[in-house]
């Protein structure tokens, strides 16, 4: 059996699992935020026997993981990491681990580099389809916002795609559809889906534009707003407002999120600050673990906490 542990935030962490889904038979796969991969890679390394290889992709590991593997022989053959967030291009000193921000002027992502892993050492006409070079493109553009401009308005239709049918239907979809086709095309429901949602997208991100409050935090000037979907699209409209540098989207169920479009701004260093991480331009961190808790106190006041039995 093959394990497949994955970002599940968006495309790019969607997307390995199809790729390994086509070239392994017995697969098991979890789909997660940053903070949950330890405890789960933990529990998975207790039964290491199980497992022939453990692939990590758009996401990584602590630099203290890394080290308990890298004193296993059999772990060190057995986890491979593929990410391509700039914050973690240091612990590329492990063998076991491939941190790829761009390559060739092309910025990268943990699907193009799953991708490349799985063309050079499997062989198989399914990753050889034009219809999965062309997917895996526009996953790439629209996980970097590193635009062809011939596929721009593809990528962002994929990226709305993924939203309308959800991550578990997604999967599947695209899974059997890469299978039966040679090339990929919307379908005519799918074009009229698409436009009800650029629609739809176009009101949420003008209602969360209209709820955004301006701070400063560690010198920076930042402006804030919740919201659950649309983050790299809601985050470039954001910094449109050139009174802010940096742009914070807090999804009160998953992580924070920051975008920024000057050049002289670098969201992973305020990221870091976070426990989180990600690129120049964009990032992420995890949220506080008792987020809800603080929530409610604030708009309750004195709560009483009832112990879990």
């Amino acid at each position: 059996m093959n394990c497949i542990i994955s970002h599940i935030a968006d495309l790019d962490g969607a997307f390995p699992i199809i790729l390994g889904s086509l070239i392994f038979k017995d697969l098991e796969t979890y789909s997660l935020e940053l903070d949950e991969v330890e405890a789960v890679l933990r529990k998975i390394l207790e039964e290491k026997d199980k497992y022939e290889k453990i692939y990590i992709t758009d996401l990584n590991i602590s630099e203290e993981m890394a080290e308990f593997i890298n004193q296993d022989v059999v772990l060190k053959d057995k986890v491979m990491v593929f990410d391509h967030h700039i914050s973690n291009l240091f612990l590329n000193r492990f063998s076991f681990i491939q941190v790829v921000d761009s390559l060739n002027g092309r910025k990268e992502c943990g699907t193009t580099l799953f991708y490349q892993y799985l063309k050079k050492n499997f062989a198989s006409p399914l990753l050889e389809k034009p219809c999965v070079q062309w997917l895996i493109e526009l996953v790439r553009e629209n996980d970097t916002f590193d635009f062809k401009p011939s596929f721009k308005e593809e990528a962002f239709k994929l990226g709305n795609l993924y939203s309308i049918y959800g991550r578990e239907d997604f999967i599947s979809q695209f899974l059997k559809r890469i299978k039966e086709n040679e090339s990929f095309t919307f379908s005519e429901v799918e074009s009229i889906l698409l436009k009800v949602e650029q629609e739809r997208t176009k009101r949420y991100i003008k209602e969360k534009l209209s709820t955004m409050q301006k701070c400063i935090i560690h010198g920076i000037k930042v402006g804030i707003c919740f919201a659950e979907s649309h983050r790299s699209l809601l985050g470039h409209e954001m910094c449109r407002d050139k009174s802010i540098d940096v742009a914070v989207i807090i999804n009160v169920n998953r992580s924070v999120s920051y975008r920024a479009n000057k050049e002289e701004v670098d969201v992973n260093d305020l990221a870091l600050i976070y426990e989180g991480g990600g690129h120049k331009h964009a990032g992420g961190s995890p949220l506080p673990k008792d987020l809800l808790k603080i929530i409610s106190e604030s708009i309750f006041g004195n709560i009483e906490w009832m112990c879990e039995e």
